[in-house]
C-alpha cells in the first residue's frame, strides 16, 4: 500500500478553527522530507501520558518574530511530568508549564524567535515517570513556522485594463487576505473574496457596491482562507464559498437568496455564465448545486484504509453548465469530468506518484480538459484529456516539478501553464511540444506562477504569482506587453473583455518554496504577533453575515461604504443616501420606517405602523424570541412567556437561582422558579395570576420576573449559550 505520510497535508488555517466548528482543509499537499525518528516501543508507551494540541502559533510568519509552540498534557492519575519537551531541528528543549492541571490537561510552552528563512521541524515528547508520549510526529517531524519574506498586511484587490499597466483602481483589504476574484463578460462586476468578506464592486469604481462579511472587520493579523466566488455573465448572480458556508447572492442585495452548510470550506468553486449550476470542491467531496439551492450531486471516492479521500480542487465549468471539471489530492490524485446531472463521466488513472492533481480548465464545448500537476522534476506536469477520459498528451520537463496554474481557451485550440519555476508555457492543443515559454525565474526572488487566464477570444493570456508581478501576454509572443508589481504576491486572476482582475494573498503558494533564505539576520526587535486569544474572539464575532458592514451599526450612514437602507437599517432608516432621519432602534416607528426596514421599532405592524416597543420589557403584539429576544427571550408567540430581559439583566449562568422579589403596583410579588422547585407563592393581587415557573407560561403582564445583573453572569460564552438557549424557551434557569 502506498505510504499515505508522503501526501501529509498542511493545515493553514490556525487552530483556532476547529474551536470554531469550521472544518479544515489543507492547502497543498507537498511532500517534504527530514528524518524518520524511530517510534516509541509499546513497552515505552505502557502507562503513559496524553499529549493533544500540539501546535505553533502562529503557524507562519517573517524572521524575527515570536513563535509558540504550544501542547497539553494529561495523565488520567494527575501524575506530573517527569518531562515535557520539545524536538526542535534536532535538538531538545525543556517546555514550560502555562496553565491547567495534570489530570484535566496543562499546557506547555516553547518560545521560538527564528533568524532567518530555514525550516523548522518539531515534534513534542512526555513522560509521566513510567510511560512516554510524543505527539506532532507520524513518520516524520511536523514543519513549522513557515518563514517568508512577506508580512502579507498590505492586500489589494486590482482592476486593470489589458491595454495599460496603470490600474482602473485598486481596493486594500489590508490584513484580510484576498482568496479569489470573478469579472462578469460584460464587464460591468467584479466579485471578490476575503478571508472575511464578500464583495461586489461596479468595475466604474472601487467604492463596493456591497459587503458581506462574517466577523466584519480587520483580522487582528494575515489570515489565509480558503473558498471561492463565481459571478454570472451579466452580472445578476453571485455564488461564493466562505468559510464553510455557500452563498448565492442577487447584484442588488447584499441578504443572500440562499445559503447552504457544505460542512468543510472550499477550495474553489464556478458557476454557468446563468448562475443556474455552481459546481465546487471541499475537502473530500464534489458538490453541485442549483441556483435554487438544491444539491444536485456530492460525491466523494472512496479509500479504504485513508482517513481522507483526497481535496477536490477548484473545479472548472463550461459556460452553459453542462460539464465541469475537477481533480483531487492525496491518496486520490486523479482528473475528474462531470455533467450537470450529477454523471461521473470519467475518473481518470492516478496521474501522480504522491502528490496532488491541482486544477483544470475546459474548453467551452467541453472537448478538451487540462489538468496541472504537482510532481517532481521530469515527470509530466501538464496533460490534456478529452471528454471521453482519453490522455491527448502529457508535458514534462527537466526545469519543472510542479504546475501550480492552467487555462485553456474557450475553443480549446490552446492550453496555458505556469510552474513553481516561474515558466509559462503556451500549447496548442495538438502537441506537447511548447510553442513558447517564458521565464520569469530569478537567482534572488522566487517566482512560482499561481494562477493563469486566458481572455475571452483567446488571443490574450494573463498570469502572477510570488514575484509580485502580473504580466500580460499576446499569444504570438512569450514577450510580455506589460507587466504590473503589486504590493504582495498574486493569488488570483481573471480576464473577461478588456478587463483584467487580480487579488493578492497567498493562497496557492502556502507551504511551498521560500522566498528567503537561510543566512540569519539581526533581530533589532521582537515581532510579538496577537495572541491566539485575540485571533480567537476575532473569529467568535463571526455571524454578521447579512446585512453586515464593517462600520454598520455606527449610528452613520455611510453610501460610499456600501451601506444603504437594504444593507445597513440601523444606520440608514433615512434611506438612500441620505443619513438617518429616524434612528432605528429609538423606539420611535419614523415615518421612513417599516416593519421590513427597522423592525426594531415597527414590527407591531397595523394600519398605522405603530411600534410595538422591542426593548420595553414587554412581549407585545408581534414580538418574539425571534425578533425581539430583549422582551420576549424564553419564546412564544405574542403573549409574555418565558424570560423577559430588559437589557439590564442577563440569564442566569449554570445555577439554580431564580428567586426574586418585585413589585406589581403595591403589592409584593414573590415566587420561585427554581429548576425543582415548582412552588408559585400567590401574589396578594389577584389579577395576577400565580405562575412565575419557567415552565408554565402563563404570567399575567403585571408580573414582570427579574433576573440577576449582568454581574452575577460575566461569562460571555454562557450568556451566549444561555440566549441561545432560551431563542427555544431555554436556558439553564427553566
Amino acid at each position: 500500500m502506498e505510504n499515505i505520510f508522503l501526501c501529509r497535508k498542511f493545515s493553514f488555517f490556525l487552530t483556532l478553527i476547529f474551536l470554531l466548528s469550521f472544518s479544515l482543509l489543507s492547502f497543498s499537499e507537498d511532500k517534504y522530507s527530514t528524518e524518520i525518528v524511530p517510534k516509541l516501543t509499546d513497552a515505552e508507551m505502557q502507562d503513559a501520558p496524553f499529549l493533544y494540541d500540539a501546535t505553533v502559533y502562529p503557524e507562519w510568519g517573517v524572521p524575527c518574530t515570536n513563535f509558540t509552540y504550544r501542547v497539553v498534557y494529561s495523565d488520567t492519575q494527575g501524575r506530573p511530568p517527569s518531562y515535557v519537551r520539545i524536538w526542535h531541528n534536532g535538538q531538545w528543549h525543556d517546555m514550560q508549564k502555562a496553565s491547567g492541571n495534570y489530570d484535566a490537561g496543562a499546557r506547555y510552552e516553547y518560545s521560538f524567535v527564528p533568524n532567518s528563512g530555514k525550516q523548522n521541524f518539531y515534534y513534542f515528547e512526555a513522560s509521566n515517570g513510567i510511560g512516554k508520549a510524543r505527539a506532532g510526529i507520524i513518520d516524520s517531524p511536523n514543519q513549522g513556522p513557515l518563514m517568508y519574506a512577506q508580512k502579507f498586511d498590505s492586500n489589494q484587490i486590482i482592476l486593470l485594463k489589458k491595454d495599460s499597466n496603470t490600474p482602473v483602481w485598486t481596493y486594500h483589504t489590508g490584513k484580510d487576505i484576498p482568496t479569489d476574484v470573478a469579472l462578469s463578460k460584460d464587464g460591468k462586476y467584479l466579485a471578490a473574496l476575503t478571508s472575511d468578506a464578500i464583495y461586489l464592486f461596479s468595475t466604474a469604481s472601487s467604492t463596493p457596491l456591497w459587503k458581506f462579511c462574517l466577523s466584519c472587520g480587520e483580522p487582528p493579523m494575515p489570515l489565509q482562507g480558503a473558498g471561492g466566488i463565481a459571478i454570472s455573465s451579466d452580472g445578476k448572480y453571485i455564488s461564493a464559498a466562505l468559510r464553510d458556508g455557500l452563498y448565492f447572492f442577487g447584484k442588488d442585495s447584499n441578504i443572500s437568496n440562499w445559503s447552504a452548510n457544505i460542512e468543510s470550506n472550499a477550495i474553489g468553486i464556478d458557476m454557468s455564465d446563468d448562475g443556474k449550476y455552481i459546481a465546487l470542491g471541499t475537502g473530500d467531496k464534489a458538490l453541485l448545486f442549483s441556483n435554487e439551492g438544491e444539491l444536485l450531486l456530492s460525491y466523494k471516492p472512496e479509500h479504504p484504509g485513508y482517513s481522507q479521500s483526497g481535496n477536490f480542487y477548484r473545479p472548472d465549468m463550461t459556460s452553459n453548465g453542462e460539464y465541469f471539471a475537477t481533480t483531487t489530492g492525496c491518496p486520490d490524485r486523479r482528473a475528474y469530468l462531470f455533467s450537470k446531472n450529477g454523471t461521473l463521466l470519467f475518473r481518470s488513472e492516478q496521474l501522480t506518484e504522491d502528490s496532488p492533481v491541482h486544477k483544470s480548465a475546459i474548453s467551452d464545448n467541453a472537448n478538451y480538459i487540462a489538468y496541472s500537476l504537482d510532481h517532481s522534476t521530469g515527470k509530466e506536469i501538464v496533460m490534456l484529456f478529452s471528454k471521453s477520459g482519453t490522455k491527448l498528451w502529457g508535458f514534462s520537463s527537466q526545469e519543472d516539478g510542479t504546475a501550480r496554474a492552467v487555462s485553456i481557451s474557450a475553443d480549446g485550440q490552446y492550453i496555458a501553464a505556469g510552474t513553481t519555476a516561474g515558466h509559462i508555457y503556451l500549447f496548442s492543443k495538438n502537441s506537447a511540444i511548447p510553442l513558447w515559454k517564458f521565464s520569469a525565474t530569478s537567482a534572488t526572488q522566487l517566482n512560482h506562477i499561481g494562477d493563469m487566464k486566458f481572455s475571452s477570444d483567446g488571443n490574450y493570456l494573463v498570469g502572477g504569482g510570488t514575484a509580485r508581478k502580473l504580466y500580460l501576454f499576446s499569444k504570438a509572443s512569450a514577450a510580455p506587453l506589460w507587466e504590473y508589481t503589486a504590493n504582495e504576491w498574486i493569488g488570483a486572476v481573471d480576464f473577461q473583455g478588456d478587463y483584467i482582475a487580480a487579488v493578492t494573498g497567498m493562497k496557492e503558494f502556502a507551504f511551498e518554496g521560500n522566498e528567503i533564505g537561510e543566512t540569519p539576520v539581526t533581530c533589532n526587535s521582537i515581532i510579538q504577533p496577537p495572541s491566539r486569544e485575540e485571533v480567537e474572539r476575532f473569529y467568535s464575532m463571526g455571524s454578521g453575515g447579512a446585512g453586515a458592514n464593517a462600520q454598520c451599526g455606527n449610528s452613520i450612514c455611510e453610501p460610499d461604504g456600501g451601506e444603504t437602507l437594504e444593507t445597513c437599517p440601523s444606520d440608514c432608516a433615512g434611506g438612500g443616501n441620505v443619513p438617518f432621519l429616524h434612528d432605528c432602534g429609538d423606539g420611535i416607528c419614523g415615518t421612513d420606517e417599516t416593519a421590513d426596514n427597522c423592525n426594531l421599532d415597527c414590527f407591531g405592524g397595523g394600519e398605522n405602523g405603530a411600534p410595538a416597543n422591542c426593548g420595553n420589557g414587554m412581549c407585545e403584539m408581534g414580538e418574539n424570541a425571534q425578533n425581539c429576544p430583549l422582551d420576549c427571550i424564553g419564546g412564544g408567540n405574542g403573549s409574555p412567556q418565558g424570560i423577559i430581559n430588559t437589557g439590564k439583566y442577563a440569564l442566569v449562568c449554570n445555577d439554580e437561582d431564580c428567586v426574586q422579589a418585585v413589585k406589581s403596583g403595591n403589592q409584593s410579588i414573590t415566587y420561585s422558579a427554581n429548576g425543582t422547585n415548582k412552588t408559585n407563592i400567590p401574589s396578594t393581587n389577584t389579577t395576577n395570576t400565580p405562575a412565575a415557573n419557567m415552565t408554565n407560561k402563563t404570567n399575567a403582564p403585571s408580573e414582570t420576573p427579574a433576573h440577576e445583573p449582568l454581574s452575577a453572569c460575566n461569562n460571555f460564552l454562557e450568556q451566549m449559550l444561555n440566549a441561545l438557549l432560551g431563542l427555544f424557551g431555554g436556558g439553564f434557569c427553566s
